[in-house]
């Protein structure tokens, strides 16, 4: 009757699916939603690509008008000559007020236009001034454009534009940070299940174990086993306990992992989930144009090399000579009082004009030669360096191949090798029950059924890792879960910057 029990407990446990159920927790795709939506590293990426905005926001204040007010008064005093009253020496004591207002805007084209309004009232103690008090009032506008050097929309917006290249280089950042965190919780989860499967394995195994046990006490006593049997048991019992005990540390540590990438705020539970085995077409060719146009690291070099192209552009600007256009018209006033001086300001009577260049060249100009052949270079080992992790790609996608190839024959050779244990087991079973197998077979071929099931398991869970090799290095892991970058960038927003399809 004990033969036929634990016969039953050992047919359970041939029996046992692989991946068995557990309590509810959260599914692959709840859990990646989660870590997209609370994942704290990937938060903090989405701040600095926020950040990032900010930063462009920041520079278009290069276009913002520059308000500019003066006001001064005081008395000075100088000693001054009569010229008509033969050439005495006195004192003259000079009042003055003075308030100057103008505006300037910065234009692409790299020139500055200014408008200035200078409004200056003397009041001299000595009789001799025509104009006492006097007011010289002047409206200009005036233009300063540079010709060569400084010149064009380029060169004006550098830092608008470098700011531009970082808000895009952020944002492919932010995309790897997001593939990272993704690739993580896949193989974390898959883990789980491995983890899990082996748990409930290694429970029922002791289940067994005590059950053996019982079974040669019982027959022990009536005198059908030597009582070296007993031990026998005993030792099976403990090695399974002591293989659960590893069994429940590793499934806790994995569920500590999932839960700080999802950010539960303390251990995850897997949902009631077999691991499964999903069909995925793979190429070459194909693969490494999806990691051309997808992958956030050859996007990022990409971009990067725009921006030393932008740097190399604006080197090459700062080898010629500054050639300035300046152009100035204005209407002056002088008066006794405030508002003759502004009627002269305000008519054709005193209109003044100026135009001119002014020109420049540092001889030699080693700063700007330098600083043009250290871009060219800079720009050269990039280039380098993409062409290099074009290389990388395509060999981290041919041997992502061959791993999901491997992965698919290592599941056929263990689920062949699992059908062999459970058989021996049978056989070793129905041996015990006359007499031809001891305790310690029995014990053995459990145990050979116990590793056959966890080859089986681990590669069920490396397959689908490597599953997710195969969409990382192509760079079709977001968008084969279903998650897109939202965009734009906002840094005033507080949108999430990815998108998850409907489950």
């Amino acid at each position: 009757m004990i033969d036929r029990c634990v016969t039953a407990v050992i047919l359970l446990i041939c029996m046992l699916p692989v991946g068995s159920v557990w309590a509810q927790g959260v599914d692959l795709k709840q859990a990646e939603r989660l870590a997209i939506e609370r994942n704290l590293q990937l938060r903090a990426e989405t701040f600095t690509t926020r950040a990032s905005d900010a930063a462009v926001r920041r520079e278009y204040g290069l276009y913002d008008p520059l308000a500019f007010a003066f006001w001064a008064e005081g008395t000075s005093r100088e000693r001054t000559s009569f010229i008509f009253q033969g050439g005495l020496i006195g004192k003259e004591v000079l009042d003055g007020r003075q308030v100057d207002l103008s505006l300037t805007q910065k234009i692409p084209s790299g020139a500055d236009l200014t408008l200035s309004f200078a409004n200056l009232r003397q009041d001299s103690s000595l009789p001799t001034r025509t104009f006492n008090p006097s007011y010289n009032s002047e409206l200009k506008l005036s233009l300063v454009q540079p010709l060569l050097r400084d010149f064009g929309r380029t060169v004006t917006e550098q830092e608008l534009l470098f700011a531009v290249k970082d808000r895009e280089i952020s944002i492919q950042d932010l995309r790897e940070r997001a593939f990272e965190i993704l690739s993580q919780v896949r193989d974390t989860w898959f883990d789980a299940l491995r983890t899990r499967d082996e748990l409930s394995y290694r429970e029922t195994s002791v289940a067994l174990a005590k059950k053996v046990l019982d079974e040669n006490q019982a027959r022990v006593e009536v005198g059908v086993l030597p009582p070296v049997e007993i031990l026998e048991a005993e030792v099976g019992l403990q090695t399974r306990e002591r293989q659960l005990l590893d069994a429940q540390r590793a499934y806790q540590d994995v569920l500590d992992e999932l839960g700080v990438l999802i950010n539960a705020g303390g251990a995850a539970e897997v949902a009631d989930e077999p691991l499964g085995q999903p069909t995925i077409e793979v190429a070459e060719e194909k693969g490494f144009r999806s990691a051309l146009e997808k992958r956030p690291d050859l996007l990022r070099r990409i971009k990067e090399i725009e921006r030393l192209n932008l740097e190399r552009s604006i080197a090459h600007n700062q080898l010629l000579p500054t050639v300035d256009l300046s152009a100035s018209y204005s209407h002056v006033g002088l008066g006794t009082d405030f508002d003759p001086a502004m009627d002269d300001v305000f008519s054709n009577d005193f209109e003044n004009w100026e135009v001119g260049l002014t020109v420049s060249y540092p001889l030699g100009n080693r700063e700007a030669r330098n600083e043009y052949l250290r871009s060219q270079l800079r720009l050269k080992g990039e280039h380098a360096r993409l062409v290099q992790l074009r290389e990388d790609t395509r060999k981290e996608i041919r041997a992502a191949i061959r791993l999901l190839d491997f992965s698919r024959k290592k599941i056929e050779v263990a689920a062949r090798g699992r059908d062999l244990a459970e058989e021996k087991l049978r056989t070793l079973l129905k041996r015990k029950e006359v007499g031809l197998a001891t305790t310690r077979d029995v014990l053995e071929g459990e145990e050979d059924l116990a590793l056959a099931r966890t080859d089986q398991i681990t590669a069920l869970a490396d397959y689908n890792k490597a599953v997710t090799e195969y969409l990382r290095v192509t760079g079709q892991l977001l968008e084969y879960e279903g998650i897109h970058f939202a965009g734009p960038v906002d840094a005033e927003g507080d949108r999430p910057l990815f998108d998850m399809l409907p489950q």
